[in-house]
């Protein structure tokens, strides 16, 4: 009996000895679990992080875009706005021209009646002899003996009154 006790002990053993062996490979196991477990849950960890980061950083360039947007708006408004003020301005300026051309074209108008009425005077006085042609006819009409006073030059032939020793026009002596 001892012997089947002892055979027993040692089969007990060999099984503590087996069951020990697989608990310690189920332990190593577990151990790369558990550290399996811990990296992976640092890695979610991690992209959790990066996510919210992405996260952030779109919701902020989504707001720039927004800011964007709206300042893009502003300027589309200021820009029209600006636009239709011109074109009531150059409507304006329009409507002023076709004043200032009608004023021009009267004014042109008035001034060619005014130089065909200068025209007109002056043709009348030029037909209608003047003060001081009809004083010439007059003195050279009245005159024979002012004239007889006068002789003529033998170099040139000018009128030459008497009592002068020289031509007036070209200088010969008398």
């Amino acid at each position: 009996m001892l012997s089947q006790l002892d055979a027993r002990f040692k089969q007990q053993d060999s099984l503590i000895e087996i069951l020990s062996k697989e608990n310690n490979f189920l332990k190593e196991d577990i151990q790369k679990h558990k550290n399996l477990t811990r990296d992976m849950h640092k890695t979610v960890n991690q992209q959790k992080n990066v996510v919210a980061k992405l996260k952030k950083e779109l919701e902020d360039q989504l707001k720039i875009q927004q800011d964007l947007h709206r300042e893009y708006g502003e300027v589309i408004k200021q820009l029209t706005d600006d636009l239709e003020e011109e074109q009531n301005n150059n409507e304006n300026l329009v409507k002023e021209q076709g004043k200032l051309e009608s004023k021009i074209n009267l004014l042109e108008s008035e001034i060619k009646k005014l130089e065909n009425d200068i025209s007109s005077q002056i043709d009348n006085n030029n037909s209608q002899p003047s003060f001081y042609d009809s004083f010439n006819q007059k003195v050279e009409n009245d005159s024979p003996e002012i004239q007889n006073d006068k002789k003529s030059c033998p170099n040139c032939g000018s009128q030459i009154e008497e009592g002068f020793l020289f031509c007036e026009s070209c200088g010969t002596k008398l």
